[in-house]
């Protein structure tokens, strides 16, 4: 139980520093709760992980994953920025934003962050954790990109 525990703990840190990094380098700035979102979507993505490496399609993997993600990024939206009016973000002017708190064009970067965050999990799994190493999904990249040579 402690190393489960343990497990989470560390998914989550990792998962919220990560994505406060990429909201500084890009917006150049983050709030607490996007720290919190991003700790939840890596514990998300680590327990899909776990349903591929028991044999679910990684495509619909990572998709679950962007959906999960679209779902919270709205939740934290409607609470955060409408109903406690903190102003953390506003899609508004953004193409197929709805209600200003989710957009269509960021779903597919969830998507992208949803693989990177399933390699991060991955190499967490095998370093850290002594799991098996289990990066299958990469052998698809490289028959993709040598195909395109």
């Amino acid at each position: 139980m402690q190393s489960k525990a343990v497990k989470v703990f560390t998914l989550f840190a990792v998962g919220a520093l990560i994505y406060g990094m990429i909201e500084i380098s890009v917006r150049g700035f983050t709030h607490i709760t996007m720290g919190v979102l991003g700790g939840i979507s890596m514990v998300v993505i680590h327990l899909l992980n776990d349903e591929r490496r028991r044999g679910m399609n990684y495509f619909l993997q990572i998709s679950i994953a962007a959906f999960f993600i679209t779902a919270i990024e709205f939740l934290a939206g409607e609470i955060l920025n409408r109903y406690l009016q903190m102003n953390i973000w506003d899609y508004s002017d953004i193409p197929l934003n709805f209600d200003g708190q989710i957009c269509l064009p960021f779903v597919f970067l969830w998507v992208i962050l949803a693989a990177l965050g399933t390699a991060v999990d991955d190499f967490l799994r095998w370093k850290m954790f002594r799991e098996p190493k289990n990066f299958r999904y990469l052998k698809g990249v490289k028959a993709i990109h040598a195909d395109a040579n």
